[in-house]
């Protein structure tokens, strides 16, 4: 573990409790304490604090800041409470897709993004993880797109996969292989479409309580947080669009955020850790003052961690959950 070799991010997602049904990786609130307990919330910097050792180069290895992606309601409901309670705040990234003209969320049918539904459906509709994972080799299998993969090819990857995210299982990491690398989107989509055909389930009613709102978005940003870009649509293998297409995503988003919140964003995650030369390029131009990866590895930039201000490193909560 590398808890005191460089400040890092502490990268959370999913909650349950309440409402919000336990799903793969999701945390309790009684989780969520412990893992603060075991950092030492004294050593959990606020945002701008954090900006501000960043751009004086003050940074200390014991620093930390807590981050949440994607902007998820269960985020809100059962994180945001206890955060508040020890008086702890936290950078949010967000992908603006989801949220409506009208200031609602894509919970109520409009701007609706298949990642967070897919997930929703493969993690509450099938028996366990497995079962869905049975079952989506078995359509790729079965399809014309069987030609895509090389089985030697897909071994090294997953290999790869998971010296970087040990948590996930060899299914796990096979599925992304398969999502973001071999199907890729326009494949993927039709076979998870297909799927939730066959089981009947309707994409508005996985999405509802799904996504916090414009009002969420303003009072964390009223009250000390940061909120920040994540992109438009959350693509998994973003450093695989051209550059105008990448610019296109982070300009959306950025406009977004600033409207909503009244200032203009300084900080981002690289949705699924992807990026590129160019996209670092595109948000130095935009003003990006911070930006975090989702793993303690070595950036694009360099051969170590924290290789520039854009790729701070970031422990995902999975890993303290098992040093816990």
């Amino acid at each position: 573990m590398h808890y005191n070799k460089v400040p890092h991010g502490i990268m959370f997602h999913h909650f349950h409790g309440g409402n919000y049904l336990p799903s793969q990786g999701s945390v309790s609130a009684d989780d969520f304490k412990k893992i603060l307990e075991f950092v030492g919330p004294k050593r959990i910097l606020p945002p701008a604090e954090w900006l501000d050792k960043l751009v004086k180069k003050a940074l200390k290895p014991e620093d930390l800041c807590l981050t949440f992606d994607d902007g998820l309601l269960d985020q809100i409901e059962v994180a945001l409470p206890i955060l508040e309670s020890l008086g702890l705040k936290a950078f949010w990234f967000v992908y603006s897709g989801v949220f409506s003209a009208e200031g609602g969320s894509a919970s109520d049918g409009e701007g609706l993004e298949n990642m967070e539904l897919y997930r929703v459906f493969r993690t509450q509709y099938f028996k366990d993880l497995d079962d869905f994972y049975r079952l989506f080799f078995q359509k790729v299998s079965d399809s014309e797109m069987a030609s895509l993969a090389n089985s030697q090819e897909i071994t090294r990857a997953v290999s790869e996969l998971r010296k970087t995210f040990p948590f996930y299982s060899k299914n796990d990491a096979k599925f992304r292989i398969f999502r973001d690398k071999i199907l890729r989107k326009q494949n993927y989509e039709r076979i998870m479409d297909a799927l939730l055909k066959e089981r009947g389930v309707e994409k508005s009613v996985l999405a509802k309580n799904l996504w916090m709102n414009n009002r969420h978005l303003k009072y964390l940003a009223g009250n000390g947080h940061a909120v920040g870009l994540h992109s438009y649509s959350h693509p998994t293998a973003l450093a695989d669009l051209r550059p105008e297409e990448q610019l296109r995503e982070y300009q959306k988003n950025y406009s977004h955020l600033e409207k909503v919140c009244g200032k203009k964003p300084t900080v981002m995650s690289h949705p699924c850790n992807s990026y590129s030369d160019d996209t670092l390029r595109i948000l130095k131009q935009l003003g990006i003052a911070c930006g975090f990866r989702s793993n303690l590895f070595p950036g694009k930039s360099g051969g170590h961690l924290n290789a520039s201000d854009l790729e701070i490193a970031r422990e995902d909560h999975a890993n303290l959950m098992r040093a816990i």
